[in-house]
């Protein structure tokens, strides 16, 4: 009997120390796995990575050469994966049936001090995919690597704060090649987290969702990636990420060919509820929203390749299943601000040929239990290209704290349109109500402060700067700062209608403040102006005002250590209303 216990134990501790061999380093644990396809092979290269996984003290790298697995591999704290060489192509790991995710089935495992870098990790590309040509559900739905998640209840609940529990720390993803094989669903899932650190990765070919998505994290790091051929947004932030304490940084990455497959999905999941279905246009580096705050999105490139100049499959795909005529229920956009607040977009590049271009930029509200109107948000020397572009730029219920930089930014930046904007007005900033539902009541958000300014706009079809498109019969937009924009080399500041105050620019020379009220198209009002400070005291003559000029008053005001603000009065008929914005001088 102690004979047979003892060849028992010889043999298991040589199965144990089999999977996996020392390398010369003390400082690494080379794997021994098993090239192949077979069952029995995927069997042991599963255990041989999990096992070391469980019980490695040092770096586990994995070697030269394609290893297939099956199942989950769990990942754990303290743990480092690294390639056997600098060239992520060298080692892979292929996924048959599972992810590889820090996750056991709740979403609220601890994860700490998590290191993945310099090898491939790819689903295996014969697993099954989602084609709304054929199937009415998503036939797998697992991300590829999943650090943190959300559990099924609180996504059911929509946002809340409270939801908001790191339970991942210090992660780093570098050097990888990520591609799903367009199967499941996100290439790249962030959730809970803090200190994340995802750089020069190529992230590819997501399913239905997006290259990297990200809820609930602070401290994160998205940089010198390569994003391509996502089913959704090429990198999205989706709710409740970023802090004071903790911003996000999306910095210098490439997203290529993004709205792949996810708008087709959305339309026949629509259709088959009978429910009509909407416009999906999420962006290449998008904000979903609410509560997405301190983001700095800046030196991106965001661009078509294989797309480029063609329409989307998806509406192609729409047409021929239902029978639509000139299906326009997914398009691009470049880049989404929805529930967003203090986020910089500066130095990106936008570049989108295709029929179904929506917008370069838009900024939306966002209400799930939170509303999140867009605000303290500065576009600033980005770079914008299209052939043909619905709306340059969309603004939806944006707020401020009545400062203009709490309110919406757009300076410094290059919009060139080599074809046409086909809509009516032809407009470069289109500014819209949002409309919310709370306690069952349709209640209307307008944008509160939009200043733009210093823009180049090279097109044959703009006509007008900024306008807004109104539900009801009242301005969209409250306060408007306008200046030395230019079309095509030659100064441009038309403004169009249902703007409610819209200021040129003031400046300051020998003291005197010149600048002027401008009229929007279907303001009708006598406007008279005065300057006074912040305890009211006035500081100039009241002014009636000249309409359609844009110098039409110079002020040498009386001095006043406090805040100047511009009182305007606007009459019509009998009605009259007096309000008061900062002054800016430029």
């Amino acid at each position: 009997m102690r004979k047979g216990i003892l060849v028992f134990l010889s043999f298991a501790f040589v199965l144990i120390v089999g999977l996996f061999i020392p390398g010369t380093s003390a400082k690494a644990m080379i794997l021994n796995l098993k090239p192949g396809t077979t069952t029995e092979i995927k069997a042991y290269n599963t255990q041989a990575l999990q096992t070391a996984i469980n019980t490695s003290k040092t770096a586990i790298t994995i070697p030269k050469g394609n290893f297939e697995v099956t199942g989950s591999i769990i990942l754990k704290s303290n743990v480092t994966l690294i390639g056997a060489t600098t060239n992520p192509a060298d080692s892979k790991i292929t996924l048959n049936n599972g992810p590889m995710t820090t996750e056991i089935g709740k979403g609220v495992t601890t994860v700490n001090n998590l290191q993945i870098r310099n090898f491939t990790l790819q689903y295996n590309a014969n697993m099954p995919k989602y084609d709304f040509m054929q199937h009415n559900v998503h036939v797998y739905q697992s991300n590829l690597l999943e650090i943190g998640s959300v559990t099924k209840a609180e996504s059911t609940a929509n946002y809340h704060a409270t939801y908001k529990k790191i339970t991942k720390n210090n992660i780093q993803v570098q050097n990888m090649i990520l591609n799903a094989n367009k199967v499941g669903s996100a290439v790249l899932s962030i959730a809970k987290a803090n200190n994340v650190n995802i750089s020069n990765n190529q992230i590819l070919n997501s399913g239905l969702q997006s290259g990297v998505t990200a809820s609930y994290t602070d401290n994160l790091r998205i940089d010198g990636n390569i994003v391509r051929h996502s089913g959704r947004s090429g990198i999205s932030l989706y709710q409740g990420n970023g802090s004071a304490r903790g911003p996000i940084y999306i910095r210098n990455n490439k997203v290529i060919d993004w709205m792949e497959r996810f708008g087709g999905y959305h339309y026949n999941a629509a259709r088959a509820s009978k429910i009509t279905p909407d416009q999906m246009v999420d962006g290449g580096i998008d904000s979903y929203g609410p509560a997405n705050n301190y983001v700095s999105v800046t030196g991106n490139s965001v661009y078509l390749q294989n797309n480029n100049g063609k329409r989307i499959i998806d509406n192609q795909k729409i047409e021929q299943k239902w029978g639509v005529k000139n299906a326009r229920y997914v398009g691009y956009t470049g880049i989404r601000g929805s529930g967003i607040q203090h986020a910089i977009y500066r130095n990106n590049t936008v570049t989108i040929n295709s029929p179904d271009t929506l917008s370069f930029i838009t900024f939306n509200s966002r209400l799930r239990n939170t509303l999140t109107p867009p605000k303290y948000i500065l576009v600033e020397n980005n770079h914008f290209t299209a052939q043909n572009v619905g709306f340059p730029v969309r603004i939806f219920g944006g707020s401020s704290d009545n400062t203009m930089t709490s309110g919406i930014v757009i300076r410094q930046n290059t919009f060139r349109i080599n074809g046409d904007i086909p809509t009516y007005y032809k407009t470069l900033i289109d500014v819209r109500e949002k409309i919310e539902v709370i306690n069952g009541k349709r209640t209307y958000f307008d944008t509160a402060f939009l200043t733009v300014a210093n823009n180049k706009i090279i097109s044959k079809n703009v006509k007008q700067v900024v306008a807004g498109t109104a539900i009801r019969p009242v301005p969209t937009v409250r306060t408007v700062y306008i200046g030395k924009n230019t079309l095509n080399g030659r100064a441009f500041q038309n403004v169009g209608s249902n703007l409610d105050t819209v200021v040129q620019l003031p400046s300051y020379k020998k003291g005197i403040i010149s600048g002027g009220i401008m009229w929007a198209v279907n303001d009708k009002s006598v406007k008279t102006i005065q300057l006074k400070d912040s305890a009211g005291k006035a500081l100039t003559k009241p002014l009636t005002l000249k309409k359609k000029a844009l110098i039409n008053f110079n002020w040498k005001p009386i001095y006043s250590p406090k805040p100047k603000w511009i009182w305007i009065t606007s009459k019509i008929g009998s009605k009259v209303t007096t309000k008061k914005i900062p002054l800016y001088l430029f």
